[in-house]
């Protein structure tokens, strides 16, 4: 989250160094006969011409700061604004996220579940298919005996026959 404290604490330090050194206030002008202005020291050791200057930058100087900093403030409420809206969002998010992420667990069990039905159904069957084909190979194996012996018992005859 932004912070105006920097901002207020320099613009801050700015007012105070400006009250201090008297620059608020308009100093004195002593002028003589010739409209030249006399130079005179103030009581912090600074020249009058060098108060005038400096009052006379900071006049200039200060209507575009001041607003500049209204506008930083604005800024700074609307991005402060904007990150608590945004914070929000992705709490709607990441509570959205969960309730997908609990959705697809109950899923994985539901899933999981008929994963192991399936599986158990075609051990079953593999197993059955398994006792099939042996029962087969023992019913074709007791039909070739059976074909054996017919054939044995028909030439068996035909040998009593031809004799």
């Amino acid at each position: 989250m932004l912070k105006s404290s920097n901002l207020d604490s320099v613009i801050g330090e700015l007012e105070a160094d400006r009250t201090a050194s008297g620059a608020v206030a308009a100093p004195e002008n002593s002028v003589n006969s010739n409209n030249n202005v006399q130079v005179k020291a103030d009581e912090n050791g600074c020249n009058l011409a060098a108060l005038q200057m400096s009052f006379g930058v900071l006049q200039i100087a200060e209507p575009p700061l001041v607003r500049v900093r209204a506008q930083l403030k604005e800024l700074i409420g609307k991005q402060n604004k904007f990150y608590i809206d945004l914070s929000k969002e992705k709490y709607k998010l990441d509570c959205s996220e969960i309730s997908k992420l609990f959705e697809m667990m109950n899923n994985v069990k539901h899933y999981k579940d008929r994963l192991m039905k399936i599986k158990k159904d075609m051990q079953t069957i593999y197993q059955r298919s398994k006792v099939l084909k042996k029962r087969a190979v023992n019913i074709a194996a007791c039909k070739q005996r059976d074909y054996q012996r017919k054939l044995e018992k028909q030439q068996h005859e035909e040998s009593l026959i031809g004799n």
